[in-house]
């Protein structure tokens, strides 16, 4: 099916008859694209740079977030007795443990599982059937980290990231089986 609105050209035609195109109209038409891709380009870039002045301005509020709450954990009288056991283990996991997601509540966790094993013993009230989630040796860190004051939905993300069943936070005094 051919087409009639475009025109064909003659390779005989002769193209010294045919008229140029106007030189200053060109000049428009480049000098317009050039400009209205200069200023998208500009407010792109001023879009970018707004948008990470405003990350990095959460990221400040985020760290000292993280420093109070390291301040708070420092004020906790139990915990400088545990680093002056085991400060080279602490130094190396320190090391070891990577950026991603929440580094600090995984050193507070060490700190709060050594804190565990000298200061909290097994309750009395531990029933033949089986003990409480809160007294269970799987999650006692767990509660022992809402108590001293760390946010639960980093506890439940860790809970995640060790196989265990976050659920278990929304009932501490659930029997569970030994």
């Amino acid at each position: 099916m051919p087409i009639d609105e475009f025109p064909t050209v003659d390779p005989d035609e002769d193209l010294t008859q045919i008229l140029p195109i106007q030189q200053k109209r060109t000049i428009t038409f480049v000098n317009h694209f050039i400009m209205k891709t200069v200023s998208f380009l500009n407010q792109f870039a001023q879009s970018c740079e707004s948008r990470f002045m405003e990350f990095e301005y959460k990221i400040q509020k985020i760290e000292a977030s993280l420093l109070i709450l390291e301040s708070q954990l420092s004020s906790i009288p139990g915990l400088d007795e545990d680093e002056k056991y085991s400060s080279s283990t602490h130094a190396e996991q320190n090391e070891t443990v990577s950026l991603e997601g929440i580094s600090e509540v995984d050193t507070q966790d060490d700190k709060i599982e050594s804190d565990l094993a000298h200061v909290e013993a097994r309750p009395a009230n531990v029933e033949s059937e089986g003990i409480k989630a809160k007294y269970d040796p799987r999650y006692s860190k767990f509660f022992k980290m809402l108590q001293v004051g760390v946010p639960e939905p980093a506890i439940r993300l860790k809970m995640k990231n060790e196989d265990v069943d976050p659920n278990i936070l929304d009932k501490p005094d659930e029997v569970i089986p030994g």
